[in-house]
């Protein structure tokens, strides 16, 4: 009963109530991108220094102490 109350429209206009819950949601998507681009930049040293780890690595197998 009460989700059909807060579902419904109100003769006089739109049912505003749950305007916050839009809000904050549009937030939530807004930071995820944000974060998933900044995420995504930051990872495009990672392949590099793993490269150099690896030749070191190899390099180490070759000539063993």
């Amino acid at each position: 009963m009460l989700a059909l109350r807060l579902l419904s429209e109100v003769s006089e206009g739109p049912n505003t109530d749950l305007e916050w819950l839009l809000y904050a949601g549009m937030a939530l998507f807004f930071l995820m991108v944000v974060v998933g681009w900044w995420v995504s930049s930051r990872r495009q040293d990672q392949p590099k220094d793993q490269h150099e780890a690896k030749k070191s690595a190899k390099k180490d197998a070759k000539n063993p102490a």
